[in-house]
């Protein structure tokens, strides 16, 4: 019901084009020969996942052979939606068309880890824009037009989207060398392994991003921003020795460059050391003693939590509570602050939650033992109201 209501939604966005369109979302027979593969079947989203949340059902929909979003859905998850493969060397193309004002885009080469945010930590982004009907000023900077790299490239040429049509798009990734173009019209061309893509990359105010611009592979992603959009006829050709590419179980060489990207993003992660027995305390001053534990994936970890208050019916009672990573803190808190009844950890929220302790009050203490099974960043909190926002710290699990 609610994916029928988002569809029919996204469809009076998009009222033209709704019924009497030709044929959609295939290939002839020689495009199949010649290697070329849809990514989107025109009836589902197989395939594609909610980047860091896998399937679940979002604000993505398919809607009449179209693959739409809808941005002020309600009740459902928002993201990014990536493709459950990566590529690296690539001919794609598809079809967009953008509400009045909208704003989204296409990333490439986005890595999927729980350490990183979103997709454009990583990844270039296609820039998808209703360019005739947004402010001006914003496209006095060529790098935010349509069929631009967004922020880094800008799209010098005279090319202008279709408001309220459908537009054809088409990037081409080769060793690293990338070329846009937009309705037939060559936008933008830059070689991500050259000296030139490093420094624009460090005049953008992407460059706050440590690993953004640096992968020449990875997943593709469609943004879930303002207003809404959709595509259809996403095909894509893979090209030389990137044909087939998908990622694996990494080997040695790059869990450990993983490991090591996710510490650099945890100030004094590399120089703890590894525990399996995690002592924790906490007092009357709402903090713990420490904020940050590092740990090993697949082990037994054990929790010992002490409430070192002194015992009597005014102390303030604790709890610890580890999360999954991307979990927002205050969303969360806000969530189980009324839960009173249930130790402010409601059925609700379970899903969210890796590990607890009870809440306990001065003078006592709980323990829990729990496996982490991803690699990851998750943050732990105490869930009693007011207290996350000090009484917060974080796990890096390898």
């Amino acid at each position: 019901m609610v994916a029928d209501t988002l569809a029919l939604a996204v469809c009076i966005l998009f009222l033209s084009g709704c019924s009497g369109d030709k044929e959609q979302n295939v290939l002839s027979d020689q495009e199949k020969k010649d290697g070329w593969v849809l990514l989107f079947d025109g009836k589902t989203l197989n395939g594609w996942h909610l980047f860091n949340k896998g399937s679940i059902p979002s604000a993505w929909s398919v809607y009449s052979g179209r693959l739409v979003c809808n941005p002020h859905a309600k009740d459902v998850k928002h993201g990014d939606l990536v493709t459950d493969k990566s590529f690296q060397d690539f001919d794609l193309q598809f079809d967009w068309k953008i509400s009045k004002a909208g704003n989204s885009g296409l990333f490439i080469n986005v890595l999927e880890r729980p350490d990183l945010g979103t997709t454009f930590y990583t990844g270039e982004e296609y820039q998808l824009l209703d360019d005739r009907n947004v402010p001006s000023e914003y496209i006095s900077n060529l790098s935010h037009k349509a069929a631009s790299l967004f922020g880094v490239v800008p799209n010098t040429s005279n090319s202008i989207p279709k408001s309220g049509e459908w537009n054809h798009s088409r990037i081409l990734q080769e060793n690293g060398a990338v070329t846009f173009w937009l309705n037939d019209v060559l936008t933008v061309q830059v070689d991500l392994k050259s000296e030139l893509w490093k420094t624009l990359v460090a005049a953008s105010s992407l460059n706050k991003y440590r690993e953004f611009g640096l992968a020449v592979n990875g997943h593709l992603a469609l943004q879930d921003w303002t207003n809404g959009v959709a595509f259809r006829n996403i095909k894509l050709k893979e090209l030389g020795q990137g044909a087939g590419y998908q990622v694996g179980q990494p080997d040695s060489a790059k869990r450990q460059a993983a490991s090591d990207s996710m510490e650099r993003s945890v100030p004094g992660a590399e120089k703890q050391k590894f525990t399996d027995t995690i002592h924790l305390q906490a007092n009357e001053n709402m903090r713990f003693d420490k904020e940050l534990f590092k740990v090993h994936t697949g082990k037994k970890i054990t929790l010992i939590f002490v409430n070192t208050s002194v015992s009597a019916n005014t102390s303030m009672s604790h709890n610890v509570v580890i999360l999954k990573p991307g979990i927002d803190l205050a969303d969360f808190a806000d969530a189980v602050r009324n839960a009173q009844n249930e130790q402010y950890l409601p059925s609700s929220v379970i899903s969210l939650i890796i590990a607890h302790t009870k809440l306990v009050a001065g003078g006592q203490s709980d323990q829990v033992e729990f496996t982490i099974s991803q690699p990851g960043i998750y943050p732990f909190i105490c869930s009693f109201p007011g207290h996350w926002g000090t009484m917060q710290g974080k796990l890096v699990a390898e």
